[in-house]
């Protein structure tokens, strides 16, 4: 049997798109048959090039480009699976169904929803869509289960710092995006009613920037791991950022990072702290360890995580808990009433930490190759508008050279594209995590029970 040819586009060979499909290839190559390729989200001419059977998208909503690729393959007859990059939103009603989607019209048939509380939501909103919206967990969370993160012990030597045995870590707010015009709207749903708003907002940056300084500066035997919000900046933006953490990176004591893996340091930090930030929640997967929210307030907070954590609103009671921890090893705030929040917290934001939310969506992803277009009824159409952009790619990278383009207006809008086209790393992804993922199949008997069918009466009931 000939295999199903998958094209699957990402932006970046990194981040939370690149987690979020590696499974979902894992799951797609070793049990549907597949074969997947990779291309950057840019390139939507190789659906014409290549004519697959399928495409693959960690979302078709949250990027234009998304969206674009995903309404390019309809109109040729090809299948899409597209997953839900950002799955924990508020349902109160403002949450965006369609997203970058202008058409509002569904190009794929399942829309895969983290929780049964989004769930129900959706479901409630979007009656006409029952048939579409399906309860599958977060499959980005699966890697809490299945993969091993880096230790202190090696953190520290690969970063020449050995002498420290304690790390505390904080996950940068997008308080950047309150200093750039194009991103200032970015934060429209805090305080959407207050004029002042965005003054309203610096302050808190500046509160929290006051208390890291103080906690830097009166903890010099502990290694403080400043890590910045990966949406802060936009690609073409290479100027200075302005937020919580710039002004103390050349602290002996800190290190600045921006681009580095959040899994490992969640793993080989002692405590964890933020101004509001979803990273508590995989810390919470990680390991049982502090949370600390430094400074927030409850017109910031999107859902409730902060229950899962221990909110302070000054240094001394943030210096206060972290000297208890180090002293006795245990925080007494981190009660059982909060390490229970944090269980329920888990269940209504993923569905489920049990690392099989990955084939859980691929039950539908096999749904959805058993409806395949035969390839005389595919309509391969040129689009000139995709042509021209794969063309402008080829034809500029040769002369691609960062320093270059980022001093040019309109060039530096291109960094991203160049780049990230090949996706190189996802081969490396691909080398470091399947071994991880062998492992838990293995362990857990997987292979049997999905060729055998039985594992879907324990992930769903009866299916």
């Amino acid at each position: 049997m000939s295999k199903v040819k998958v094209l699957a586009f990402l932006e970046s060979d990194k981040g939370r798109d690149a987690e979020i499909l590696i499974p979902m290839v894992y799951f797609a190559e070793r049990f549907l048959n597949c074969e997947v390729t990779f291309h950057q989200k840019w390139d939507i001419h190789a659906i014409y090039r290549k004519k697959p059977d399928l495409i693959l998208l960690p979302n078709a909503i949250g990027s234009k480009y998304y969206f674009w690729i995903s309404r390019y393959a309809y109109e040729q007859n090809i299948k899409v699976f597209a997953l839900v990059s950002e799955g924990n939103f508020w349902t109160n009603g403002t949450y965006n169904f369609f997203g970058n989607n202008t058409d509002h019209k569904l190009y794929h048939d399942y829309v895969c929803y983290w929780s049964q509380r989004t769930y129900n939501h959706i479901l409630e909103r979007f009656p006409q869509y029952k048939d579409n919206i399906v309860l599958t967990g977060g499959v980005g969370f699966d890697r809490f289960r299945i993969y091993k993160f880096q230790e202190k012990k090696d953190f520290l030597q690969q970063r020449n710092r050995t002498q420290y045995s304690k790390i505390i870590g904080y996950a940068g707010w997008s308080f950047g995006k309150l200093f750039n015009p194009k991103t200032i709207t970015d934060h429209k749903y805090v305080r959407p009613n207050d004029p002042n708003r965005i003054e309203w907002m610096k302050q808190f940056m500046y509160k929290v920037e006051d208390t890291l300084k103080k906690l830097i500066e009166n903890n010099p035997d502990t290694l403080f791991i400043l890590k910045k919000h990966p949406t802060e900046s936009i690609p073409s933006d290479l100027g200075k950022t302005i937020n919580e953490m710039e002004n103390l990176k050349t602290y002996p004591n800190v290190l600045y990072l921006i681009y580095d893996d959040i899994d490992d340091l969640l793993n080989v930090c002692d405590i964890w702290m933020g101004f509001d930030t979803t990273t508590a929640l995989e810390s919470w997967l990680v390991k049982e360890s502090p949370t600390l929210l430094l400074h927030p307030h409850q017109d910031f907070f999107r859902d409730e995580l902060y229950k899962g954590s221990i909110i302070t609103q000054s240094y001394e009671e943030t210096q206060s808990i972290i000297d208890e921890y180090y002293q006795t090893g245990k925080v007494k705030a981190l009660t059982g009433a909060i390490l229970d929040e944090r269980k329920r917290i888990i269940r209504d934001t993923i569905g489920y930490d049990d690392g099989m939310n990955h084939i859980r969506t691929g039950y539908y992803l096999e749904k959805t190759i058993q409806t395949l277009t035969k390839t005389s009824e595919r309509k391969f159409k040129l689009n000139f508008r995709y042509l021209i952009m794969y063309i402008l790619a080829i034809l500029g990278r040769p002369f691609y050279n960062r320093t270059v383009f980022s001093n040019l207006p309109k060039f530096k809008k291109t960094i991203w594209i160049f780049e990230k086209w090949t996706l190189s790393g996802i081969k490396e992804l691909k080398k470091e995590y399947y071994p991880y993922l062998d492992a838990f199949y293995e362990k857990n008997n997987l292979s049997g029970k999905i060729k055998s069918g039985n594992i879907w009466s324990d992930l769903f009931g009866q299916k």
